[in-house]
């Protein structure tokens, strides 16, 4: 019988022992925090976002996300999916009724915090959020 040691030893400690499909669990829930958006006429509007994110499909690979944002405007909210990629990336898009605009999204997850960076034909932004 051949059993792989870091495997042994993770089921010895009681150490969880992490798939593809824990991993990509990490996006799911509730994130906060803030950035920039540079709008195509230049002008730049700090924003500060709520994005919770949820199941989109059975094999732990796509997630729905739905974010309440505010510049100084006011507010805006957006929805979109996301696919998992290698590591803790994820691709997407994304859409606002509001401002009747589609976008595209990709977020890197490191533990706790994420950057994520949209473009549109509006303008392009970045922002970093924490779970919450």
């Amino acid at each position: 019988m051949r059993i792989i040691p870091a495997a042994l030893l993770a089921m010895t400690l009681g150490l969880p022992i992490a798939t593809s499909a824990t991993a990509a669990a990490n996006i799911i829930g509730s994130w906060k925090g803030s950035g920039s958006v540079r709008l195509t006429s230049g002008q730049v509007e700090p924003v500060s976002c709520r994005v919770s994110y949820s199941k989109g499909d059975d094999k732990g690979k796509t997630f729905v996300l739905s974010a309440k944002c505010s510049h100084t405007g006011g507010t805006f909210n957006q929805s979109g999916r996301v696919s998992k990629r290698k590591g803790g990336s994820y691709k997407g898009s994304l859409y606002s009724d509001q401002y009747a605009v589609s976008g595209t999204v990709t977020i890197s997850v490191r533990g706790s915090s994420q950057t994520v960076s949209v473009s549109s034909s509006k303008g392009k932004g970045s922002l970093n959020l924490t779970r919450q």
